[in-house]
């Protein structure tokens, strides 16, 4: 890079328009400022479905040859074939897909949710109720190596795994920012426009005097909790510093924010009947559109989707005499065997990824698209089956990592459970978090059975790691 343009790209970071920068000049003014590219933020996005990924559907045809048999760690080019049916739509996506298997979590409950096991590997929970929180999840920790105004982003299109609730703030039992503290999700899409987006979209008047209101009622609270944290005794001050530290972090996002507010204004997504429906095809496709719009206007780097759950009736797919559960436990569904029907919902999921990835590579960013810095996960939270035995616990990864793992454009099958060679969750999520900045030694919990058997499984995945 020239002096000259050195220069020039410094000066765009400049002052108060550097928020106001699209996403390809703030990356090109980071790169002139002698910003490295390991150090600025990757997106993360994880949509949890319900009801398990059957591993052998998502297989491709052209690896199957080569499964047969093998021993060891079985790794192809999805260049070598098409995709399979049901992930058909991310075909033009293929070079930055990956589908990975053979990873166990029986560390993790079975059955119809591992809860936070999933991300989190540990055995918690129960047939209802989501269990204990131990420690942050794999996605939580991941957030908070790409900090944003909004830290972690929590979406869904139903709570618990059998609930019935699909509005409002709900819980279910996937994600946690730390010990005993569960990340909220936001159900009803027109709610969440408004709170990602409320503070900057709207008519201009209104706009203001909620940010003002707000601000001054920010100021009120923060001023009100440090007079009150002087009276109280030292045991009660720690507690009372946790609400503090929460009232100051919504003051410090409600100035990036403001901040931000022509790129939130242009990025948001206008308001249709999608978002006030209460059909599931369609709110799903409202949420996908407010991921879309939150990672391309910077105000998050990191949202986890509960895509559905058993309790999801998807009858504009032509699937209305069941829901998840019913064809979960094998019943026919609308004259559609029970593989035809999980079929057609994994493609409409499919097809929903294929469009977030599609908007993300319509934008500029450094020498590439910001799909090249966008690591989509799509996985279960029940593994391999309907009701998860985790021996297998497949997922599809789209999108880039940016160099730091090799599964772009791969199909990766580790050994069977038990077997050298054979890889758990806990390695899979160490390795992302090693891949992407936290060192640590090993995430999660280990599967006592294969320690007693001498099976290794500390540390991450060394053969994924770029």
């Amino acid at each position: 890079m020239t002096a000259d343009r050195r220069t020039f790209l410094k000066g765009l970071t400049l002052g108060s328009g550097a928020t106001l920068l699209s996403p390809l000049l703030h990356r090109m003014g980071l790169q002139a400022a002698g910003v490295e590219r390991a150090a600025m933020p990757h997106r993360f996005v994880f949509l949890v479905k319900s009801s398990g990924i059957i591993a052998d559907r998502i297989e491709p045809e052209h690896v199957r040859p080569k499964l047969a048999g093998a021993e060891g760690v079985v790794e192809e080019s999805l260049a070598d074939g098409p995709l399979p049916e049901t992930l058909a739509p991310l075909e033009p996506f293929k070079d930055r897909t990956a589908i990975v298997q053979g990873l166990s979590g029986k560390m993790c409950k079975g059955g119809h949710s591992s809860w936070f096991g999933a991300m989190g590997v540990y055995k918690t929970g129960g047939e209802h109720t989501s269990g204990t929180v131990l420690r942050a999840t794999a996605d939580a920790e991941l957030a908070k190596l790409s900090p944003a105004p909004f830290q972690h982003v929590g979406l869904a299109l139903r709570g618990k795994v059998m609930g019935s609730e699909y509005n409002g703030t709900l819980y279910p039992g996937i994600t946690a920012v730390g010990p005993n503290r569960e990340l909220p999700f936001q159900a009803s899409p027109d709610v969440a426009h408004a709170q990602l987006f409320g503070s900057v979209v709207g008519e201009k008047d209104v706009v203001e005097r909620r940010r003002k209101l707000d601000g001054k009622l920010l100021d009120f609270m923060v001023d009100d909790v440090k007079r009150l944290e002087r009276t109280l005794p030292s045991s009660e001050k720690e507690k009372l510093g946790h609400y503090l530290h929460a009232f100051e972090e919504l003051q410090v996002r409600r100035e990036k924010l403001a901040g931000m507010s022509d790129r939130i204004e242009q990025a948001a997504p206008p308001v249709d009947d999608r978002f006030t429906t209460d059909t599931p095809e369609d709110r799903q496709a409202a949420h996908f559109d407010l991921i879309a719009a939150a990672l391309i206007s910077g105000i998050t780097n990191t949202v986890t989707m509960r895509v559905d759950n058993i309790s999801v009736n998807y009858g504009k797919l032509g699937l209305s005499e069941k829901n998840v559960h019913g064809i979960g436990h094998g019943e026919v569904c609308n004259g559609k065997t029970p593989e035809e029907a999980r079929d057609l919902i994994r493609v409409h999921h499919v097809k929903l990824l294929a469009g977030l990835a599609a908007k993300l590579d319509a934008v500029p960013e450094g020498d590439g698209t910001m799909l090249d810095n966008t690591t989509i996960l799509y996985f279960s939270d029940s593994g391999n089956e309907h009701h998860g035995n985790l021996e297998e616990w497949p997922y599809v990864v789209v999108g880039g990592t940016a160099g730091r793992t090799k599964l772009p454009g791969r199909y990766v099958r580790f050994p069977a459970y038990g077997r050298p060679g054979h890889a758990t969750i806990g390695n899979w999520w160490t390795t992302w978090l090693n891949a992407f900045g936290n060192p640590v030694e090993h995430y999660g919990n280990l599967d006592l059975k294969l320690q007693q058997n001498g099976v290794p499984q500390t540390g991450a995945i060394a053969g994924l790691i770029a």
